[in-house]
């Protein structure tokens, strides 16, 4: 509704109805979204996505998870036991979920809207599908899930080492013989950490990322990725540090007439990237190695639309329409990354 009696426009009355029947607002053609946030970490995971097609389990990975055969040591005369079979192979299975988003098309949407629109309620509203969807993915990618089938895994129960996932990709972790399926979830208020209370700094990631390596077999993390809250704490401790060094009459980054860059927007500690994301839960912390842990995207289901069907052999006058995409997280080897957990103790809460 146009507002009266604010700058020129007159007090509500006579006056201001005649301007109002006479007037249109100024109007800006564009729509501007309130909500929605990003999500470095699906970004990176969909754009590095794996396919995957049909079947009973849409993804299914052999993983060894002992070894299959014994060596000795031999003499002079070259003898050696026998070798015994030992099975040291069990198959992970997944199957992929499936997130749809129906999208109507009314008959009084598309018969005013023909002409004489400023903004497109339909494509506002398939903006919108996207979004929404994008949203939903990265809000699950850390979060327990177990409680609906029809939800994805998330890089809890993939780094989880069977506390509170005893069983992953049908491979139960707790099972004798099986500890090699654990992932490493560690307590980084207490033990061997105690962070709880002093927050990360970079001598603190600096101990993590190399006990998670030698626990993931020596392969650290390909990055880690934290709430913003957690973030902000660690990159405090590289502010307290940052030198900045200018050069008078000099040109470039040394020069007095270059803007300085303070803080940053990702971290480095020993080689591996760190970085915020607002949907990863406050006092959480995870560490992810792409070289096993991937999105897997139906191939034919990849945000696919189905194009808008007519609403008529229901009595309807309209059209109706839906996006639909199955994906997964899956983790090959749960041990090359880690969940860290209870650390919001410490953290500037966002």
């Amino acid at each position: 509704m146009p507002l009266p009696g604010i700058g020129v426009a007159p007090a509500a009355g006579s006056l201001y109805n005649e301007l109002s029947a006479v007037m249109r607002r100024a109007f800006v053609p564009r729509l501007f979204v309130q909500i929605y946030f990003g999500s470095p970490f699906l970004f990176y995971m969909t754009g590095n996505a794996q396919r995957a097609a049909g079947g009973l389990n849409q993804i299914t990975v052999p993983m060894q998870g002992q070894s299959m055969v014994q060596g000795q040591f031999t003499g002079y005369g070259g003898g050696f036991n026998s070798p015994v079979i030992t099975p040291g192979i069990q198959n992970g299975q997944w199957n992929l979920a499936y997130w749809v988003v129906p999208v109507p098309l009314p008959f009084g949407e598309t018969v005013l809207q023909a002409t004489d629109r400023e903004i497109s309620l339909l494509k506002a509203r398939m903006n919108d599908v996207f979004a929404v969807t994008r949203q939903n993915m990265a809000r699950l990618s850390f979060t327990n899930n177990a409680s609906n089938p029809l939800f994805p895994n998330s890089m809890q129960d993939a780094f989880d080492d069977g506390t509170n996932f005893p069983t992953y990709g049908g491979i139960s972790r707790t099972a004798a013989g099986n500890s090699a399926f654990k992932g490493q979830y560690i307590n980084l208020g207490s033990g061997t950490f105690n962070l709880g209370t002093v927050g990360f700094t970079r001598s603190t990631m600096s101990t993590l990322l190399a006990y998670v390596t030698n626990n993931a077999g020596g392969e650290a993390p390909t990055f880690v990725v934290m709430s913003p809250g957690d973030y902000a704490t660690l990159n405090k401790d590289f502010i307290g540090n940052e030198q900045q060094v200018v050069y008078p009459g000099m040109s470039g980054a040394g020069s007095k007439d270059i803007e300085i860059r303070s803080s940053f927007p990702n971290l480095i500690v020993s080689g591996v990237p760190i970085f915020a994301d607002h949907f990863v839960p406050q006092g959480n912390v995870f560490g992810v190695n792409v070289k096993y842990t991937a999105m897997y995207l139906s191939e034919d289901a990849a945000f696919d639309f189905s194009g808008f069907y007519s609403l008529v052999p229901l009595g309807q006058i309209g059209q109706q329409g839906v996006v639909v995409v199955g994906y997964d997280y899956v983790s090959a080897k749960s041990s090359s990354g880690f969940w860290g957990y209870n650390l919001s103790a410490s953290s500037a809460s966002f």
